[in-house]
């Protein structure tokens, strides 16, 4: 009994786009928050949330503006908000735990 497995990309183009500019942005964001956390001695993980959130806060600002839909059959620029802020929540969590 063989399983015939589908290798082909399961996210359409428009989605994997969106997963594209995500990643670009927390290249960039990641950079940034280890120079001013290590410029400004601040921590880095409240550092890293506060730009996941003003991120978080563009995405959205967007996805309005855009008027993409909450249910859409793609990812849209809601769901990179609610990825920042989780990210961001997530990062005031370490930052608590280790701090």
């Amino acid at each position: 009994m063989s399983a015939n497995i589908d290798l082909s990309p399961v996210l359409d183009e428009t989605s994997r786009l969106r997963l594209r500019i995500f990643a670009f942005k927390l290249m960039i964001m990641i950079p940034v928050s280890i120079a001013l956390a290590g410029h400004r001695h601040y921590p880095l993980p409240a550092t890293l949330s506060f730009f996941c959130f003003w991120q978080g806060v563009f995405a959205g600002i967007a996805a309005v503006f855009h008027r993409h839909r909450h249910n859409a059959q793609f990812l849209t620029a809601w769901d990179e908000m609610a990825a920042f802020f989780g990210l961001g929540a997530l990062m005031r969590l370490v930052d608590t735990v280790a701090g």
